[in-house]
């Protein structure tokens, strides 16, 4: 029996049902949005809105219907109720979908587990009235979806997903390569100042402008990256001989050297370092999410970290 959200191959009905999940969850709302459209949180910005800031000497050019006569009659001088306008904070989710993510050993593969990570993310902005938007990329090429508050563009966005996910089982006949900074570039583009942006990738694909690029990004924009892995990524299996196949080819792989062993872990501990240090300078945060995890295992520690209720 086929089980949702397992296997090689991500399932449209599963992204989509996973809207269930996202009514669990909540994306961050103590933090400052800087994005003048009208909206979710809250904004430096002092005006008529939703929630009361505080009560002040009344000044020319203050609206006269927020006049509180209360403290205007106790104190004989005229004051004015100061509101905290609500600011919105678009989501954008950008999806890696390259040919390293097509790769798992436990559960599900690493290209399936970004998709159902960046539909629950998705799911749960949109429910919260956020506008989301996002890109999805691989080894061919990019899909944008402009941020929308729309059921109807999320779901564009998770049809890009699927197509670009499907695509995984067709090796690139050019052996050409899509840079990841392409599609940080593609991000600029599509996303406004105040923007929370999600990037969901497990960065094999990153190249010497990805760093120029994100820190482009994230001096207008809130960013998280959030590295998929497999357990092989970091520990070789116990010392033996396994046969290994990217779907075409077979090879025999031998375990038993812990050289080899230690080289192996040493290699993903550099590349983590690498890219939390690139994260680091472009102002962003970078999570480790292991491929059988389930999305609201993320999303639930982001919030435990960020003190969000």
């Amino acid at each position: 029996m086929h089980l949702a959200g397992r296997g090689t191959k991500a399932e449209l009905s599963d992204l989509i049902n996973l809207r269930h999940v996202a009514k669990r969850l909540t994306l961050m709302r103590n933090q400052t949005a800087t994005n003048p459209m009208s909206g979710q949180l809250r904004s430096r910005r002092q005006g008529r809105g939703m929630d009361f800031s505080e009560v002040r000497i009344y000044q020319p050019g203050d609206d006269i219907r927020s006049i509180d006569w209360k403290v205007t009659a106790r104190t004989s001088s005229t004051h004015t109720k100061v509101f905290q306008e609500e600011r919105e904070r678009p989501v954008l989710i950008l999806l890696d979908q390259s040919e390293s993510l097509y790769f798992g050993s436990r559960v599900r593969f690493k290209s399936v587990a970004a998709a159902r990570l960046a539909a629950t993310l998705g799911w749960t902005a949109l429910d919260q009235g956020d506008r989301v938007g996002g890109i999805v990329f691989n080894h061919r090429g990019h899909r944008e979806t402009r941020p929308r508050r729309s059921r109807k563009s999320l779901l564009r966005f998770i049809h890009d997903a699927i197509e670009l996910n499907h695509q995984l089982a067709q090796p690139p006949e050019d052996g050409k390569r899509y840079p990841m900074s392409e599609m940080i570039a593609a991000a600029q583009r599509v996303s406004r100042h105040g923007c929370l942006v999600f990037i969901i990738s497990d960065f094999q694909n990153a190249d010497d402008e990805l760093e120029t690029r994100l820190s482009q990004l994230g001096q207008t924009n809130e960013i998280h990256g959030i590295c998929i892995f497999d357990p092989l990524d970091k520990t070789l299996p116990p010392p033996g001989r396994y046969a290994i196949t990217n779907g075409v080819d077979v090879q025999d792989i031998n375990t038993a050297s812990r050289t080899i062993q230690a080289e192996h872990t040493a290699r993903f501990d550099r590349h983590n370092l690498f890219i939390n240090r690139i994260f680091s300078r472009a102002g962003g945060r970078l999570t480790q999410v292991v491929a059988q995890a389930e999305p609201e295992e993320y999303l639930n520690n982001l919030m435990h970290r960020r003190g969000v209720s």
